[in-house]
């Protein structure tokens, strides 16, 4: 039984409507209105920190071959996504729940809470920032905001192949009038590399949580 059912993500976040099981990724059918605009503004607003992070989140997927191990990071992932195949399930006694099975496993928990609280969030940012740097196709709509929080989050907390990285690709993709849209590639729902690391293979996707009523309505997912 799960005790504390406090949230540890922002009320935009807690009705992020696609699962992890997907890999937080919005579907490329996601349509491009104006409201899931304004949501996927609002949970980019949400996720970025306050100031630049110590190391970058999140991190890169593992490139592991035949005979390598999976770092222990992977492992810890696959215990929380379990746990909270949604936003909403990041609570304060879910994170205890898996702290604690990690720990029982041998792995190091200190600020286990803190460190995965973060990182959830950074990958949340990152499909959200894909999907509007290379799959929606109103730039003006996307226009000064996206550029500028892409800027902000490379700054505080992504290394170069980071969530930003989809956004800058998009600004460089410079396309002369009547030339058709930039080609772009869809969203990764998973790892390619030789191998799934654990929790890194999407499952399925179930019903979207409901919305705040403060917050932008979230997509259909």
């Amino acid at each position: 039984m799960i005790s504390d059912e406090r949230p540890l993500l922002p009320e935009a976040v807690r009705a992020y409507p696609f699962s992890w099981g997907s890999g937080f990724a919005w579907p490329p059918e996601t349509e491009e209105s104006a409201e899931n605009l304004a949501y996927a503004r609002a949970v980019l607003e949400a996720c970025l920190p306050g100031a630049a992070l110590a190391a970058p989140e999140p991190p890169q997927e593992p490139i592991v071959r035949e005979g390598d191990e999976y770092p222990e990071w992977t492992g810890i992932r696959a215990v929380l996504r379990d746990r909270m195949p949604y936003a909403r399930h990041v609570t304060a006694g879910r994170m205890a729940g898996a702290g604690a099975e990690c720990a029982r496993r041998g792995i190091a928990t200190a600020d286990f809470a803190e460190i995965w609280t973060r990182r959830i969030t950074a990958w949340i940012a990152e499909q959200t920032l894909r999907w509007c740097g290379l799959m929606v196709d109103d730039e003006k709509a996307l226009t000064p905001w996206l550029m500028d929080l892409a800027e902000l989050y490379a700054r505080r907390v992504t290394c170069p192949m980071g969530p930003g990285s989809a956004v800058r690709r998009r600004a460089a993709c410079r396309r002369p009038p009547g030339s058709g849209p930039c080609r772009r590639s869809p969203p990764r729902r998973g790892s390619r590399r030789a191998g799934r690391p654990p929790g890194g293979a999407p499952a399925g996707s179930g019903r979207p949580p409901g919305r705040s009523a403060r917050s932008p309505r979230p997509p259909r997912a």
